[in-house]
Protein backbone atom coordinates (compact mmCIF):
# COMPACT_ATOMS: atom_id res chain seq x y z
CA UNK A 1 0.00 0.00 0.00
CA UNK A 2 1.16 3.50 -0.75
CA UNK A 3 1.98 5.62 2.59
CA UNK A 4 0.01 8.62 3.00
CA UNK A 5 0.88 12.11 2.87
CA UNK A 6 4.19 13.31 4.35
CA UNK A 7 3.65 14.25 8.30
CA UNK A 8 0.27 12.09 8.16
CA UNK A 9 0.51 8.52 9.94
CA UNK A 10 -1.84 5.44 10.20
CA UNK A 11 -1.99 3.71 13.21
CA UNK A 12 -4.68 0.51 14.11
CA UNK A 13 -5.31 -1.27 17.28
CA UNK A 14 -7.61 -3.59 18.36
CA UNK A 15 -9.23 -3.67 22.48
CA UNK A 16 -9.64 -7.06 24.05
CA UNK A 17 -13.29 -6.74 23.19
CA UNK A 18 -12.96 -6.68 19.45
CA UNK A 19 -13.47 -2.87 19.05
CA UNK A 20 -10.93 -2.11 16.01
CA UNK A 21 -9.62 1.59 16.14
CA UNK A 22 -7.79 3.04 12.87
CA UNK A 23 -6.47 6.34 12.51
CA UNK A 24 -4.88 8.75 10.19
CA UNK A 25 -2.67 11.10 12.54
CA UNK A 26 -1.86 14.54 11.47
CA UNK A 27 0.21 16.43 14.17
CA UNK A 28 -0.48 19.50 11.66
CA UNK A 29 -4.16 19.26 11.33
CA UNK A 30 -5.96 22.40 13.52
CA UNK A 31 -8.83 19.34 13.96
CA UNK A 32 -9.61 16.13 14.60
CA UNK A 33 -12.37 13.39 14.24
CA UNK A 34 -13.88 10.38 15.29
CA UNK A 35 -16.59 7.95 15.10
CA UNK A 36 -17.79 4.73 15.30
CA UNK A 37 -18.89 2.64 12.13
CA UNK A 38 -21.75 -0.29 12.72
CA UNK A 39 -21.52 -3.01 10.33
CA UNK A 40 -25.76 -3.05 10.41
CA UNK A 41 -28.13 -0.83 7.67
CA UNK A 42 -31.54 -0.72 6.23
CA UNK A 43 -30.89 -4.17 4.03
CA UNK A 44 -29.76 -5.88 7.41
CA UNK A 45 -33.15 -5.50 9.15
CA UNK A 46 -36.34 -8.13 9.32
CA UNK A 47 -38.90 -6.67 6.99
CA UNK A 48 -41.21 -6.17 9.50
CA UNK A 49 -38.50 -4.11 11.30
CA UNK A 50 -37.66 -2.05 7.90
CA UNK A 51 -36.46 1.21 9.34
CA UNK A 52 -35.37 0.17 12.68
CA UNK A 53 -31.48 0.70 12.14
CA UNK A 54 -32.51 4.89 11.46
CA UNK A 55 -35.01 4.70 14.40
CA UNK A 56 -32.19 3.39 15.91
CA UNK A 57 -29.87 6.47 15.16
CA UNK A 58 -32.33 8.94 16.21
CA UNK A 59 -33.12 7.29 20.01
CA UNK A 60 -29.22 7.40 19.94
CA UNK A 61 -29.02 11.13 20.52
CA UNK A 62 -32.16 10.81 23.29
CA UNK A 63 -30.27 9.82 25.89
CA UNK A 64 -28.93 7.20 28.43
CA UNK A 65 -29.43 6.65 32.33
CA UNK A 66 -29.04 10.46 34.09
CA UNK A 67 -27.80 12.07 30.79
CA UNK A 68 -31.12 13.19 28.64
CA UNK A 69 -31.19 13.87 25.34
CA UNK A 70 -31.05 18.12 26.48
CA UNK A 71 -27.91 17.22 28.48
CA UNK A 72 -26.24 15.02 24.96
CA UNK A 73 -26.38 18.45 22.83
CA UNK A 74 -26.05 20.82 25.36
CA UNK A 75 -22.19 19.14 26.28
CA UNK A 76 -21.33 18.66 22.57
CA UNK A 77 -22.20 22.17 21.84
CA UNK A 78 -19.97 23.13 25.59
CA UNK A 79 -17.23 21.91 23.58
CA UNK A 80 -17.44 23.10 20.51
CA UNK A 81 -18.39 19.98 18.67
CA UNK A 82 -19.64 19.28 15.50
CA UNK A 83 -21.35 16.07 15.33
CA UNK A 84 -24.02 13.93 13.47
CA UNK A 85 -25.22 10.20 12.50
CA UNK A 86 -26.22 8.63 9.55
CA UNK A 87 -27.99 5.27 7.95
CA UNK A 88 -27.62 3.75 4.73
CA UNK A 89 -28.37 0.93 3.65
CA UNK A 90 -25.26 -1.41 4.55
CA UNK A 91 -24.41 1.11 7.49
CA UNK A 92 -25.37 3.47 10.49
CA UNK A 93 -22.10 5.89 11.78
CA UNK A 94 -22.06 8.24 14.86
CA UNK A 95 -19.00 11.14 14.59
CA UNK A 96 -17.59 14.57 16.42
CA UNK A 97 -15.36 16.77 14.85
CA UNK A 98 -13.64 19.34 16.56
CA UNK A 99 -10.45 21.27 18.01
CA UNK A 100 -7.74 18.79 18.96
CA UNK A 101 -7.75 19.37 22.63
CA UNK A 102 -11.65 18.63 22.39
CA UNK A 103 -12.15 15.97 21.15
CA UNK A 104 -11.00 13.32 23.98
CA UNK A 105 -12.82 15.68 26.14
CA UNK A 106 -16.50 14.54 23.78
CA UNK A 107 -15.53 10.96 23.05
CA UNK A 108 -16.91 9.74 26.49
CA UNK A 109 -20.38 11.64 25.47
CA UNK A 110 -20.15 10.08 22.06
CA UNK A 111 -19.88 6.56 23.69
CA UNK A 112 -23.30 6.87 25.12
CA UNK A 113 -24.79 7.32 21.63
CA UNK A 114 -23.95 3.48 21.20
CA UNK A 115 -25.79 2.74 24.39
CA UNK A 116 -29.52 4.38 24.54
CA UNK A 117 -32.02 3.87 26.85
CA UNK A 118 -34.46 3.36 24.76
CA UNK A 119 -37.53 5.63 27.05
CA UNK A 120 -40.75 4.87 26.18
CA UNK A 121 -41.81 7.97 26.17
CA UNK A 122 -38.40 9.08 23.79
CA UNK A 123 -39.59 6.52 21.44
CA UNK A 124 -43.25 7.64 20.89
CA UNK A 125 -41.61 11.02 20.53
CA UNK A 126 -38.62 10.16 17.76
CA UNK A 127 -41.50 8.08 15.77
CA UNK A 128 -43.67 11.22 15.24
CA UNK A 129 -40.61 13.04 13.83
CA UNK A 130 -39.63 9.71 11.78
CA UNK A 131 -43.47 9.34 10.58
CA UNK A 132 -43.19 13.02 9.33
CA UNK A 133 -39.50 12.81 8.13
CA UNK A 134 -41.30 9.83 5.46
CA UNK A 135 -44.12 11.82 4.69
CA UNK A 136 -41.56 14.54 3.78
CA UNK A 137 -40.01 12.32 1.39
CA UNK A 138 -44.05 10.83 -0.10
CA UNK A 139 -43.69 14.61 -1.10
CA UNK A 140 -40.53 14.05 -3.07
CA UNK A 141 -40.86 12.82 -6.46
CA UNK A 142 -38.12 11.24 -7.51
CA UNK A 143 -37.59 9.37 -3.99
CA UNK A 144 -41.31 7.90 -4.11
CA UNK A 145 -39.85 6.78 -8.00
CA UNK A 146 -36.85 5.41 -6.73
CA UNK A 147 -37.84 3.51 -3.47
CA UNK A 148 -40.80 2.01 -5.44
CA UNK A 149 -38.67 1.19 -8.60
CA UNK A 150 -35.75 -0.34 -5.99
CA UNK A 151 -38.38 -2.39 -3.74
CA UNK A 152 -39.57 -4.52 -7.01
CA UNK A 153 -35.98 -4.50 -8.58
CA UNK A 154 -34.95 -6.40 -5.37
CA UNK A 155 -37.57 -8.35 -4.59
CA UNK A 156 -37.83 -9.90 -1.43
CA UNK A 157 -33.45 -9.02 -0.95
CA UNK A 158 -33.08 -6.15 2.22
CA UNK A 159 -31.74 -4.10 -0.98
CA UNK A 160 -35.01 -3.29 -1.77
CA UNK A 161 -35.58 -2.13 1.65
CA UNK A 162 -36.36 1.43 2.60
CA UNK A 163 -33.43 3.45 4.85
CA UNK A 164 -36.46 5.48 6.61
CA UNK A 165 -38.82 2.57 6.46
CA UNK A 166 -42.68 2.79 5.98
CA UNK A 167 -45.46 4.25 7.91
CA UNK A 168 -46.58 0.68 8.84
CA UNK A 169 -43.12 -0.63 10.06
CA UNK A 170 -42.09 2.44 12.01
CA UNK A 171 -45.52 2.85 13.40
CA UNK A 172 -45.27 -1.10 14.49
CA UNK A 173 -41.75 -0.99 16.07
CA UNK A 174 -41.87 -1.77 19.96
CA UNK A 175 -38.93 -1.09 22.56
CA UNK A 176 -38.57 -4.92 22.68
CA UNK A 177 -37.61 -5.13 19.44
CA UNK A 178 -35.36 -1.96 18.98
CA UNK A 179 -34.05 -3.29 22.26
CA UNK A 180 -33.07 -6.53 20.83
CA UNK A 181 -31.77 -5.58 17.67
CA UNK A 182 -29.89 -3.20 19.13
CA UNK A 183 -28.52 -6.28 21.40
CA UNK A 184 -27.74 -8.17 18.26
CA UNK A 185 -26.05 -5.80 16.25
CA UNK A 186 -24.16 -2.90 18.06
CA UNK A 187 -21.39 -5.33 19.94
CA UNK A 188 -17.55 -4.13 19.72
CA UNK A 189 -16.85 -7.10 17.24
CA UNK A 190 -19.57 -5.62 14.87
CA UNK A 191 -18.58 -2.21 14.64
CA UNK A 192 -14.77 0.49 14.40
CA UNK A 193 -13.18 3.48 15.28
CA UNK A 194 -12.48 5.71 13.13
CA UNK A 195 -10.02 8.73 13.53
CA UNK A 196 -8.42 11.30 11.56
CA UNK A 197 -6.39 14.87 11.92
CA UNK A 198 -4.41 15.74 15.14
CA UNK A 199 -4.76 12.90 17.47
CA UNK A 200 -3.76 11.45 20.30
CA UNK A 201 -3.74 7.76 19.73
CA UNK A 202 -2.76 6.30 22.60
CA UNK A 203 -4.84 8.57 24.72
CA UNK A 204 -7.97 7.60 22.26
CA UNK A 205 -6.80 3.88 22.95
CA UNK A 206 -7.04 4.36 26.61
CA UNK A 207 -10.35 6.00 26.74
CA UNK A 208 -12.32 3.53 24.51
CA UNK A 209 -10.77 0.68 26.49
CA UNK A 210 -11.96 2.90 29.33
CA UNK A 211 -15.50 3.18 27.83
CA UNK A 212 -15.79 0.56 25.86
CA UNK A 213 -14.86 -2.47 27.75
CA UNK A 214 -18.06 -3.41 29.14
CA UNK A 215 -19.72 -4.05 25.70
CA UNK A 216 -20.22 -7.29 25.00
CA UNK A 217 -19.81 -9.45 21.64
CA UNK A 218 -22.99 -9.63 19.65
CA UNK A 219 -24.14 -11.78 16.86
CA UNK A 220 -23.94 -9.19 14.27
CA UNK A 221 -25.89 -9.19 11.27
CA UNK A 222 -27.18 -12.19 9.45
CA UNK A 223 -25.23 -13.23 6.00
CA UNK A 224 -26.23 -11.11 3.01
CA UNK A 225 -27.72 -12.92 0.16
CA UNK A 226 -26.80 -12.06 -3.40
CA UNK A 227 -29.51 -10.56 -4.72
CA UNK A 228 -32.09 -11.33 -7.87
CA UNK A 229 -32.98 -8.85 -10.03
CA UNK A 230 -36.13 -8.84 -11.40
CA UNK A 231 -37.29 -7.35 -14.39
CA UNK A 232 -39.09 -4.50 -13.61
CA UNK A 233 -41.44 -2.01 -15.38
CA UNK A 234 -42.93 0.25 -12.73
CA UNK A 235 -45.32 3.27 -13.52
CA UNK A 236 -46.99 5.36 -11.18
CA UNK A 237 -48.87 9.30 -10.93
CA UNK A 238 -48.88 11.58 -8.57
CA UNK A 239 -50.62 14.82 -8.12
CA UNK A 240 -50.19 18.61 -8.47
CA UNK A 241 -46.60 17.64 -10.61
CA UNK A 242 -45.62 19.24 -14.15
CA UNK A 243 -42.78 17.32 -14.54
CA UNK A 244 -41.96 13.47 -15.80
CA UNK A 245 -39.28 11.32 -13.97
CA UNK A 246 -37.63 8.12 -15.88
CA UNK A 247 -35.02 5.98 -14.10
CA UNK A 248 -33.46 3.27 -16.19
CA UNK A 249 -31.48 0.81 -13.68
CA UNK A 250 -28.96 -2.07 -14.63
CA UNK A 251 -27.03 -4.30 -12.73
CA UNK A 252 -23.34 -3.39 -12.16
CA UNK A 253 -19.96 -4.17 -10.45
CA UNK A 254 -19.95 -3.94 -6.65
CA UNK A 255 -17.50 -2.19 -4.22
CA UNK A 256 -15.01 -5.13 -4.11
CA UNK A 257 -14.74 -5.23 -8.21
CA UNK A 258 -11.15 -5.26 -9.27
CA UNK A 259 -11.92 -2.16 -11.74
CA UNK A 260 -14.94 -0.89 -9.65
CA UNK A 261 -13.30 2.71 -10.33
CA UNK A 262 -13.21 1.94 -14.36
CA UNK A 263 -17.49 1.59 -13.97
CA UNK A 264 -17.84 4.61 -11.99
CA UNK A 265 -15.84 6.57 -14.82
CA UNK A 266 -18.15 5.51 -17.55
CA UNK A 267 -21.15 6.41 -15.66
CA UNK A 268 -19.06 10.00 -15.22
CA UNK A 269 -18.75 10.20 -18.92
CA UNK A 270 -22.05 9.38 -19.33
CA UNK A 271 -23.59 11.77 -17.01
CA UNK A 272 -21.45 12.48 -14.77
CA UNK A 273 -21.80 16.43 -14.75
CA UNK A 274 -22.58 19.44 -17.48
CA UNK A 275 -19.94 18.25 -19.63
CA UNK A 276 -20.82 15.18 -20.47
CA UNK A 277 -23.25 13.46 -22.99
CA UNK A 278 -26.43 13.41 -21.06
CA UNK A 279 -26.13 17.11 -20.63
CA UNK A 280 -25.57 18.16 -24.68
CA UNK A 281 -27.83 15.63 -25.89
CA UNK A 282 -30.55 16.33 -23.30
CA UNK A 283 -29.93 19.23 -21.59
CA UNK A 284 -28.42 21.52 -23.55
CA UNK A 285 -30.95 22.05 -26.07
CA UNK A 286 -33.96 21.74 -23.73
CA UNK A 287 -35.16 18.52 -23.94
CA UNK A 288 -34.42 17.75 -20.72
CA UNK A 289 -34.23 19.92 -17.43
CA UNK A 290 -31.94 17.64 -15.90
CA UNK A 291 -30.47 14.55 -17.41
CA UNK A 292 -27.34 12.19 -15.03
CA UNK A 293 -25.85 8.83 -14.44
CA UNK A 294 -24.54 7.09 -11.66
CA UNK A 295 -22.55 3.91 -10.06
CA UNK A 296 -23.93 3.14 -6.79
CA UNK A 297 -22.25 0.22 -5.01
CA UNK A 298 -22.96 -2.26 -2.48
CA UNK A 299 -21.94 -5.71 -0.75
CA UNK A 300 -22.15 -8.20 -3.56
CA UNK A 301 -24.30 -5.91 -5.77
CA UNK A 302 -24.22 -3.18 -7.70
CA UNK A 303 -26.07 -0.58 -9.82
CA UNK A 304 -25.58 1.67 -12.91
CA UNK A 305 -28.55 4.43 -13.33
CA UNK A 306 -29.28 7.17 -15.33
CA UNK A 307 -32.38 9.48 -15.24
CA UNK A 308 -33.95 12.48 -16.39
CA UNK A 309 -36.75 15.04 -15.71
CA UNK A 310 -38.64 16.75 -18.33
CA UNK A 311 -42.17 18.07 -19.61
CA UNK A 312 -44.11 15.05 -19.71
CA UNK A 313 -45.16 15.78 -24.28
CA UNK A 314 -41.40 14.93 -24.33
CA UNK A 315 -41.12 11.95 -21.97
CA UNK A 316 -40.91 9.37 -24.72
CA UNK A 317 -37.96 11.25 -26.66
CA UNK A 318 -36.04 11.91 -23.44
CA UNK A 319 -36.27 7.96 -21.94
CA UNK A 320 -35.41 6.62 -26.25
CA UNK A 321 -32.50 9.43 -26.01
CA UNK A 322 -31.54 7.52 -22.84
CA UNK A 323 -31.45 4.03 -24.09
CA UNK A 324 -29.35 5.19 -27.24
CA UNK A 325 -26.70 6.48 -25.35
CA UNK A 326 -26.88 3.81 -23.25
CA UNK A 327 -26.45 1.58 -26.29
CA UNK A 328 -23.73 3.98 -28.26
CA UNK A 329 -21.81 4.81 -25.34
CA UNK A 330 -18.80 2.05 -26.14
CA UNK A 331 -18.28 4.31 -29.36
CA UNK A 332 -18.73 7.48 -27.38
CA UNK A 333 -16.09 7.08 -24.94
CA UNK A 334 -12.99 8.62 -25.84
CA UNK A 335 -9.52 9.83 -24.31
CA UNK A 336 -10.24 13.10 -23.60
CA UNK A 337 -13.57 12.58 -21.62
CA UNK A 338 -11.63 10.07 -19.72
CA UNK A 339 -9.08 12.41 -18.93
CA UNK A 340 -11.44 14.70 -17.95
CA UNK A 341 -13.05 12.79 -15.51
CA UNK A 342 -9.85 11.31 -14.02
CA UNK A 343 -8.81 14.93 -13.08
CA UNK A 344 -12.55 15.62 -11.75
CA UNK A 345 -12.62 12.38 -9.76
CA UNK A 346 -8.99 12.31 -8.41
CA UNK A 347 -9.46 15.80 -7.01
CA UNK A 348 -12.81 14.95 -5.70
CA UNK A 349 -11.15 12.23 -3.91
CA UNK A 350 -8.37 14.77 -2.70
CA UNK A 351 -11.11 17.32 -1.29
CA UNK A 352 -12.82 15.17 0.65
CA UNK A 353 -9.66 14.02 2.61
CA UNK A 354 -8.94 17.85 2.90
CA UNK A 355 -10.74 17.54 6.42
CA UNK A 356 -9.96 15.45 9.27
CA UNK A 357 -14.17 14.34 8.99
CA UNK A 358 -13.56 13.46 5.66
CA UNK A 359 -10.40 11.38 6.39
CA UNK A 360 -12.33 9.53 8.93
CA UNK A 361 -15.56 8.98 7.24
CA UNK A 362 -13.30 7.52 4.40
CA UNK A 363 -11.67 4.78 7.36
CA UNK A 364 -14.75 3.79 8.38
CA UNK A 365 -16.43 2.95 4.91
CA UNK A 366 -13.24 1.30 3.99
CA UNK A 367 -13.45 -0.83 7.19
CA UNK A 368 -17.37 -1.73 6.52
CA UNK A 369 -16.32 -2.85 3.10
CA UNK A 370 -13.01 -4.23 2.62
CA UNK A 371 -12.08 -5.09 6.56
CA UNK A 372 -8.83 -2.83 5.62
CA UNK A 373 -7.12 0.58 5.16
CA UNK A 374 -6.07 2.60 1.93
CA UNK A 375 -4.58 5.79 1.83
CA UNK A 376 -6.56 8.71 -0.45
CA UNK A 377 -2.24 8.91 -2.11
CA UNK A 378 -3.11 5.03 -3.27
CA UNK A 379 -6.84 5.69 -4.13
CA UNK A 380 -6.07 8.87 -6.35
CA UNK A 381 -3.11 6.54 -7.92
CA UNK A 382 -5.63 4.22 -8.99
CA UNK A 383 -7.49 6.46 -10.14
CA UNK A 384 -5.23 7.88 -12.26
CA UNK A 385 -4.35 3.80 -13.33
CA UNK A 386 -7.97 3.46 -15.19
CA UNK A 387 -7.31 3.45 -19.08
CA UNK A 388 -9.29 2.96 -22.04
CA UNK A 389 -9.08 -0.95 -21.88
CA UNK A 390 -10.39 -0.74 -18.61
CA UNK A 391 -13.61 0.61 -19.68
CA UNK A 392 -14.07 -1.62 -22.80
CA UNK A 393 -13.84 -4.84 -20.06
CA UNK A 394 -16.66 -3.06 -18.04
CA UNK A 395 -18.80 -2.80 -20.98
CA UNK A 396 -17.43 -6.49 -22.66
CA UNK A 397 -18.32 -7.42 -18.68
CA UNK A 398 -21.73 -5.38 -18.14
CA UNK A 399 -25.03 -5.18 -20.31
CA UNK A 400 -26.17 -1.63 -20.50
CA UNK A 401 -29.80 -3.01 -21.54
CA UNK A 402 -32.48 -1.05 -18.93
CA UNK A 403 -33.55 -4.54 -16.72
CA UNK A 404 -35.23 -2.26 -14.28
CA UNK A 405 -37.44 1.31 -15.58
CA UNK A 406 -39.73 3.47 -14.09
CA UNK A 407 -41.41 6.59 -14.81
CA UNK A 408 -43.16 8.72 -12.42
CA UNK A 409 -46.32 11.35 -14.34
CA UNK A 410 -48.74 14.30 -13.47
CA UNK A 411 -51.92 12.35 -12.92
CA UNK A 412 -53.94 12.78 -16.04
Amino acid sequence: MSAPSEGVVHRQHQLKNGLTISAEIDPQAVSSACGFFVDTGARDEPSNLMGVSHFLEHMAFKGSGEMTGEAIDKAFDDLGLDHNAWTSAEATAFWIHARPDRLLEGFPILTTLLRPELRGQDLEDERKVILEEIAMYEDEPFWVLIEGLLEQYYGENGLGHRVLGTKSTVGGITRDAMSAYHTERYGPNNMMLAAAGNVDFQALINLAESHTSQWTSALGRPARQAPTHQQVNFEVEKENLSQQYIVLIMPAPDRKHPKYQAASMLMQILGGTESDLLHWDLVDPGLAEHASASHDMRDGSGEFMCWAVSDPSRAEEVESRLRLQLEGLRKNISTEALSRVRARVATAAALHGELPRGRMSRIGRRWLSHRDWVSIEEEVEGIQRVTMDDLHEILDEWSLEPQAVGRLRPTT
